[in-house]
């Protein structure tokens, strides 16, 4: 059941940033990474101690089911093809067994070539549009490395054109950033359809620093030309993509008036409130001791509370990086991640005080747990409100990334179902999280 996805983002984060995020944001916290973007998931260390590991069989979790998506527009399928024509026609200038003279060259970039061929094959099983065009973004930044490579190597020297290509994609990023208005019918419609696009700028901008120069010898160095030609190609793509989401949203609408002073006035406030829920939420539990010293090692409940405590900390620093960076959209959605991360902290802390958490695991108690955080991400999402969709993204791609690992036998019962413990309280936290952010844009 491996997916190819997020962000978080974020619708991201593509899911937010991401994507350190779940599963990609991972998103997200758990990420996006996101949405989304967009990510390393931000699951708590130690051993298991406590009595023999138990392991669980393949289909100990089993599957979630994802809602529609929230991005208030359809996104149209040509914006995929156009990503998969690319690639293909990337990989289809590389022959199949490239005429180099160095052997151990040739050999690795065909090698290169058939696994990027691969991955463009490959079916993309990602649950939101935003998602497919991230799997082919990256499958289309593969065949560029590959392609790069392969010039390299046979003395094409590309070093001119690829710094005319990243400053083209700088400018056309600054341009569509610069118009940028919010414009949307109302605040919560902008920040869902405008926080994956400020997602992809950010990323554009992340791929078109110059920090990876082409080299002076492309030959004696293929490998590194192909990855500074494969950077540059991302970039493009993931601007390509800002302005056909833009796009995508404004067309067919009648009128959509700017909502920027609405964001920038929510995401300031919202920004205060994670901060005070914060410095509240640390405070009842007990600071940086929430289990007040008690040895639970080997637990359910150890896991449980550093989970909790890397992915609040996560989440805030999204909010605050997404307001120093003037991505109001992003910001008013990160915000509400965070206060239902910090409500779900906080209720995992208080339920272990009350006797919770404390057992080892088994088979049994974490196919439970999966119960309990698919009936928690159902009801989340049972009102149709595309905001509470949005914010439940964490939750999902947190689900379907322990899944993933019990399917290929990476996880430890303890870790899995401290994951799918958490993901039940942080999906029962998002209806009153959408609710409060609601209640800022209005």
């Amino acid at each position: 059941m491996s997916r190819e996805s997020t962000g978080r983002g974020s619708g991201s984060h593509g899911g937010s940033s991401s994507r350190r995020r779940f599963l990609a944001g991972v998103g997200a916290a758990v990420g996006t990474a996101a949405v989304a973007g967009c990510s390393g998931l931000p699951f708590g260390g130690g051993e298991e101690r406590r009595g023999s590991p138990v392991s669980l069989p393949s289909g100990a979790v089993g599957t979630v089911d994802w809602p529609a998506s929230p991005f208030p527009a359809t996104v149209p399928e040509s914006l995929a093809d156009a990503h998969e024509a690319r690639t293909r026609s990337l990989l289809d200038d590389v022959p199949a067994e490239p005429g180099i003279a160095n052997a151990a060259v040739a050999t690795e970039i065909g090698s290169d070539r058939e696994r990027a061929l691969e991955r463009a094959d490959a079916g993309v099983t990602a649950e939101w549009p935003v998602d497919v065009l991230s799997a082919w973004r990256r499958r289309r930044e593969d065949a560029a490395a590959v392609r790069g490579a392969y010039r390299a190597a046979t003395g094409v020297d590309d070093g001119a054109d690829l710094a005319a290509r990243r400053s083209a994609v700088r400018d056309a990023r600054g341009a569509l950033a610069a118009e940028v208005e919010y414009r949307a019918e109302s605040p919560v419609a902008a920040a869902l359809a405008y926080e994956p696009v400020e997602s992809l700028l950010a990323e554009c901008e992340r791929h078109v620093r110059p920090e990876l120069t082409y080299p002076a010898d492309p030959v004696a160095e293929p490998f590194r030309a192909g990855e500074a030609t494969a950077r540059v190609e991302r970039g493009r793509a993931t601007a390509d993509d800002a302005e056909s989401l833009r796009n995508a949203y404004l067309d067919g609408r009648d009128g959509p008036v700017p909502r920027w002073a609405s964001l920038v006035a929510a995401a300031d406030e919202l920004r205060g409130s994670v901060s005070r829920t914060r410095s509240t939420v640390r405070e009842r539990a007990g600071g940086d001791d929430p289990l007040g010293g008690e040895d639970l090692s080997g637990t359910v409940a150890q896991e449980l509370v550093a989970t909790g405590e890397l992915r609040t900390d996560s989440a805030v620093e999204d909010v605050e990086r997404a307001v120093d960076a003037g991505d109001c959209a992003t910001a008013v959605v990160e915000s509400g991640v965070a206060l239902a991360e910090l409500d779900a902290f906080r209720a995992a802390v208080g339920g272990i005080r009350d006797g919770e958490h404390r057992e080892a695991p088994s088979e049994s108690s974490v196919r439970s747990a999966a119960e309990r955080a698919r009936t928690a991400v159902g009801e989340a999402v049972a009102g149709d409100d595309p905001l509470a969709t949005r914010l439940v993204r964490p939750g999902l791609d947190g689900f379907e990334y322990v899944a993933d690992r019990v399917e290929e036998g990476y996880s430890s019962a303890r870790r899995t179902q401290a994951t799918l413990e958490y993901v039940a309280l942080y999906a029962a936290a998002v209806p009153a999280a959408s609710e409060f952010v609601r209640e800022r844009l209005d």
